[in-house]
Formats: structure tokens, C-alpha cells, sequence
């Protein structure tokens, strides 16, 4: 993604003049609302040949997809500077179960591997089984996810700077639910990074 991003959530802004004088201007939303992590990047816009790359990988389910994915996606960003830890978005064990594999953990695998953050894939879980985010509003996806996250071990983040790592941005629900209760956990700081981000 080029341009000017807000440096929040990284969403795009319309102008390309719109950092210029005011390179930490975050975008409407992020000053109505703020979202819990303090920053997120994404590798490319949902759309196109990676759109399609993505639904392949999720939803064929073509699991072979996740090794060049994950490593588009290091090629494309280097992460924030002092992350302890990288965690990917957890799959419930019922779709875990159907899908076979958690698309997530192999883009985190190939972060892990690129840059020498440790990968941690079994804290943050995902307690309930939820609908999937696409079929579903904005307001309906905060509502989908709150509650559905936990930490099994609080003390292995606390003090920690995390990296969470997901396929898609596309409202942020589930990045912002995640990253609430990693920040409950008082983890020093929560960015976020996905392969792509819908605008």
C-alpha cells in the first residue's frame, strides 16, 4: 500500500496531500474512535488478483498459498522496531477443524521466520465458535467477536510488544478485540499486520 495512510489503523486518505504538514493526522474514524492497537499495516489493497489469492487460500481451501502469501507479505513490510512476540488470530477448533489449517499461523510462520521474532500461537484463543466476518455489518461484526478471545497465559505478554497477524483488515473488529485483551494483559504495545486491507 503507498500514499498517505492514517498512522493509526492505516487506512488510506483520498489526497495525496494529506500528510504533508501533518504527518501524525489520524483519519475521522480514529479520532471519533480510537482502536485499541496503536498501529496497523497491511501488504495491499483487498482487491484484484490478491483478493482472489486470499479467497483461494481461505475458503478453497489451498493451504499451499500460505508459503508465497507469507512471504509477499515480509517482502513487502518490515515490522515495527522492538517486537517481542508475534501472535496470529486464532481460529475456533471447530473451524480449524473444516479448514484443516489457520491461514494466519502461516503467515505468521513465515514473519517468524524472516525477521527472528519469536512466533507464539497457542495463548490468545478463540473461546467460542463465530460467524464469519464477511457475511456480516460492521456493527454486527464488533458484536460477533466481543468476548470470543482469551489469553491462557496472561504473564507471557504482559510488559511485551506484539505483533498480530491476520489475512485481511477489513473494519478491524476482530484486530481490535484481540488486541483488548492482550492490552488487559497490559502488553507495553500492539501493532497489527495483514496481507491485505479493504478500503
Amino acid at each position: 500500500m503507498t500514499g498517505p495512510l492514517c498512522p493509526h489503523c492505516g487506512r488510506p486518505f483520498d489526497s495525496p496531500e494529506a500528510l504533508q504538514d501533518s504527518p501524525n493526522h489520524r483519519c475521522l474514524e480514529c479520532r471519533r474512535e480510537p482502536p485499541v492497537f496503536d498501529q496497523a499495516l497491511s501488504a495491499g489493497h483487498f482487491e484484484g488478483p490478491l483478493r482472489e489469492a486470499i479467497h483461494q487460500f481461505k475458503y478453497r481451501p489451498c493451504r499451499s498459498l500460505g508459503a508465497p502469501l507469507g512471504r509477499w507479505l515480509a517482502d513487502c513490510i518490515i515490522p515495527p522496531n522492538g517486537i517481542d512476540l508475534i501472535i496470529p488470530v486464532p481460529l475456533h477448533r471447530s473451524r480449524l477443524r473444516q479448514r484443516g489449517f489457520n491461514q494466519s499461523l502461516l503467515l505468521a510462520y513465515a514473519l517468524s521466520s524472516r525477521f527472528g521474532i519469536p512466533l507464539c500461537y497457542d495463548n490468545l484463543i478463540r473461546t467460542r465458535p463465530t460467524k464469519p466476518q464477511v457475511e456480516l455489518s460492521g456493527a454486527e461484526r464488533i458484536r460477533n467477536v466481543a468476548g470470543a478471545f482469551e489469553l491462557s497465559d496472561r504473564a507471557d505478554v504482559h510488559g511485551r510488544s506484539v505483533l498480530l497477524v491476520d489475512d485481511v483488515f477489513t473494519t478491524g473488529a476482530t484486530m481490535n478485540e484481540c488486541a483488548r485483551v492482550l492490552r488487559e494483559a497490559e502488553a507495553a504495545h500492539v501493532s497489527v499486520l495483514t496481507v491485505a486491507r479493504a478500503v
